[in-house]
């Protein structure tokens, strides 16, 4: 424990362009961002939040052809962290985008109460959200192959009896149906 108080470890962060989904962004938030720094590309407003972030100390970003990788390098060569009105800016954008494709799950779990098959129904939302705002990606199917098999989505037997208790009025049935036929799980 004497090592980890007196050491500063790295925080790690993957994947700052979520699988290139970020890269470019519908003109109406892409203007937003150029309107505060003219000079910056689309993809570099993702590195200057994480600079903006003190803990994190490595950032691991895939890059597809020799431009991405000469942009990133240029970009990461010098630190320019977001003001505080820069991160408002890019913090509301990111709550418009979820809001445009997401669910609007609040977590409050009684639906829980209510489920049959004792899902985590939350749990199972956000990454339907995650697979819908992303477009596809890896992460949905990893975790739901790392779940038993009548924990996912696919064991809901559409009874709706979690849905009465929802106080954001979501159709949890239909979006489990609809999460257990998109997603391949690995």
């Amino acid at each position: 424990m004497a090592l980890i108080t007196k050491h500063k470890l790295p925080v790690w962060v993957m994947e700052p362009l979520r699988g290139g989904k970020l890269a470019t962004l519908p003109d109406k938030y892409a203007e937003r961002l150029r309107a505060l720094r003219p000079e910056e590309s689309i993809p570099a407003w993702a590195f200057r939040f994480l600079q903006s972030v003190p803990p994190v100390t490595v950032v691991l970003s895939g890059m597809s052809n020799i431009e991405q990788l000469s942009e990133n390098i240029k970009t990461c060569s010098e630190s320019h962290p977001l003001s505080k009105n820069e991160v408002v800016t890019l913090l509301d954008i990111a709550d418009e985008m979820s809001k445009e494709k997401a669910v609007p799950c609040t977590a409050c779990r009684y639906c829980t109460t209510k489920c049959r098959q004792e899902l985590d129904i939350p749990k199972l939302i956000a990454l339907y959200n995650e697979e819908k705002f992303t477009g596809g990606g890896f992460i949905a199917p990893m975790v739901l192959g790392s779940l038993p098999k009548f924990k996912r989505p696919t064991a809901c037997i559409g009874c709706r009896a979690c849905e009465k208790v929802c106080p954001q009025g979501i159709k949890i049935a239909d979006i489990m149906a609809d999460f257990a036929s998109s997603v391949s799980v690995w």
